[in-house]
């Protein structure tokens, strides 16, 4: 185990919001493995989330410590951050699911892509949340308040999530069930994706998750023109650095000027 390998393990920790054992849930491990994954290399960040593994295992503060385990494991999957664009939430949105659980994780992935919230706050939402066609919550996680325009098909879906939250399905069928529709979506654009330190091209529909639709809210909003400071307000972030971490956009948010500048040669 590397000497500094607790510091490391803090400093993301700190960076999702985790701070003692009550914020341990399966929402923030999947924030603190995304955050892991994206920023160290592969063999760093497998030390680093099996080290956390560990210590859930010796702290008696976590019930059932076993229950992560999977989410902090590491098998040569791809860890990529991914969203979808505008198109391909229109395309996800038109599948025609099989079943209760598909139409409550198809309903409830669109609802964090259309209000930036957690899928953890989403589970919550009732009429109460509205305020003036406004969506106003306190987010479970941060307990920061965060109120966006609301339309009234968004409006729609959370009534429905409301009505049919007996259907949810555990995080693994969830994800599984979302690449399923991403895939019959024609979600299927090649990206370059790093296994085992090998880089491949896969599907995009392979790299979708739960976590991909709450990102495709910050870097679809912030592509429409919108502030990161927005764009933090609107997700209900503690920081602008973490929304900028969200944010998936690979090219530079340039001036008019600076693109012309660029252009001339």
């Amino acid at each position: 185990m590397r000497p500094d390998a607790a510091l490391i393990l803090r400093k993301h920790l700190t960076a999702v919001g985790i701070t003692e054992w009550d914020d341990i849930n399966t929402e923030s491990i999947c924030d603190l493995r995304d955050e892991v994954c994206e920023t160290l290399s592969p063999g760093s960040a497998k030390v680093t989330l099996s080290y956390l593994k560990t210590l859930l295992r010796r702290t008696e503060a976590i019930d059932n410590p076993e229950a992560y385990d999977k989410l902090l494991t590491l098998k040569g999957d791809n860890c990529r951050a991914t969203y979808l664009t505008s198109e391909e939430l229109a395309a996800f949105e038109s599948v025609q699911t099989r079943g209760a659980k598909e139409r409550i994780v198809q309903v409830e992935s669109l609802i964090e892509a259309y209000t930036g919230a957690r899928l953890s706050d989403v589970m919550t939402f009732d009429e109460t949340n509205f305020v003036d066609g406004y969506l106003t919550y306190t987010s479970i996680k941060t307990h920061v308040a965060a109120t966006i325009p609301c339309s009234e098909k968004t409006r729609g879906w959370i009534a429905y999530a409301q009505e049919h939250r007996a259907d949810e399905p555990s995080l693994v069928a969830r994800n599984r069930i979302i690449r399923r529709l991403a895939e019959l979506a024609g979600i299927d654009t090649p990206v370059k994706t790093r296994r085992g330190g090998v880089e491949s091209v896969t599907p995009k529909y392979e790299v979708i998750s739960s976590h991909s639709f709450r990102r495709s809210f910050v870097t679809n909003l912030i592509a429409s023109g919108a502030s990161f400071n927005d764009a933090k307000v609107c997700a209900g972030h503690t920081s602008v650095a973490m929304t900028e971490r969200y944010c998936c956009l690979n090219k530079p948010n340039l001036s008019s000027e600076a693109m012309a500048y660029i252009m001339q040669v």
